[in-house]
């Protein structure tokens, strides 16, 4: 079997690698206050930030933004659980990234607390607002709430 791979290829996957993803992770829960079992929202923020029909909303995104307002088209949704599925192994490489740098620790109750500045370094400038943007669009709200309103019955 002969594998094809162009440049475009190797610059999708330099930047989709957890080490480039781990900071964007970090951003959001740098800007959320953390709650009970919030770990489980480390799973929805790549899948939604990467989302191109998302950016508008997210660029635009203050704080009279939520949950509801994100939702009222419903193309920018589409796809969320196959994207879910496709980022887990890189949200979980990214946690594992983040832990062993110590940026972030994961509390008995599972919710999730930085230590640190972000290393914004190496990462997306974009993805990094939109993942600040996210947490104020999800604050106020509980990790079930968000899960039940995606319309997300498990992980």
């Amino acid at each position: 079997m002969v594998v094809s791979t162009s440049a475009a290829d190797h610059i999708y996957t330099l930047r989709r690698t957890p080490f480039a993803l781990a900071p964007v992770i970090q951003s959001f829960y740098d800007h959320w206050d953390p709650t009970e079992k919030d770990i489980l929202l480390s799973y929805l923020i790549l899948p939604l930030i990467t989302y191109k029909p998302l950016h508008k909303f997210l660029h635009y995104a203050g704080k009279k933004s939520s949950l509801r307002t994100m939702m009222q088209e419903p193309e920018r949704l589409l796809g969320l659980e196959l994207r879910i599925e496709e980022f887990k192994p890189i949200t979980n490489a990214a946690l594992l990234i983040l832990r062993s740098e110590m940026r972030l620790v994961i509390n008995e109750d599972m919710s999730v607390a930085t230590l640190g500045k972000v290393q914004e370094k190496n990462s997306d400038e974009k993805l990094l607002k939109y993942a600040r943007k996210l947490a104020v669009v999800f604050t106020g709200e509980n990790v079930l709430s968000i899960y039940r309103s995606l319309g997300l019955k498990s992980l």
